[in-house]
């Protein structure tokens, strides 16, 4: 259950990706995203989420949910993430680079590390690739999340909404 707890934090952070300035939107559609981590050598995690016109802007600055940090910045090609969140009572801090047209497709890697140990897991590495396969799912809606050991799913957009707010927003 750590390792699903671990995706959803990732999943959550994805919308960031779109929301520097010079970045375009993830197009509208399903996405699969396909997850390698370090805790599970040899096992990629696939997941899907049907992404909306406003689901990425989720990660605005005003919508920032349990984060007291969240850096998004261009360098060249890549795009740099850096957050301190909490999660589980742990404090999160993670580092990203990724880079793709971002409309269709993009790859990465995120390093967190979690203080204290989330459920004994002090560190984790995840590298992702992200791609677009068309619309959504009859029935579908924005932020529909299908993964692997969690049954029936969840939405992101209703989990990031209920979250607390990042304090002084």
């Amino acid at each position: 259950m750590t390792c699903v707890r671990i995706l959803i934090l990732a999943l959550a952070a994805t919308p960031a990706l779109a929301a520097a300035p010079d970045l375009p939107k993830r197009q509208s559609g399903l996405w699969e995203h396909a997850m390698q981590m370090d805790t599970m050598p040899g096992y990629t995690h696939r997941v899907l989420v049907c992404v909306g016109d406003q689901l990425d802007d989720l990660a605005t600055p005003e919508n920032a949910t349990a984060c007291s940090k969240m850096s998004i910045r261009r360098e060249g090609e890549r795009v740099l993430i850096d957050t301190v969140c909490t999660a589980g009572g742990s404090t999160v801090t993670s580092q990203g680079s990724f880079s793709g047209d971002f409309s269709q497709r993009y790859a990465g890697q995120m390093r967190s590390t979690f203080a204290p140990p989330l459920h004994g897991m002090a560190s984790s590495q995840m590298r992702m690739e992200a791609r677009r396969l068309g619309p959504c799912k009859p029935g579908q809606k924005p932020g529909d999340t299908e993964m692997q050991g969690l049954p029936g799913g969840v939405n992101l957009n209703d989990m990031m909404k209920h979250m607390p707010k990042m304090p002084g927003r």
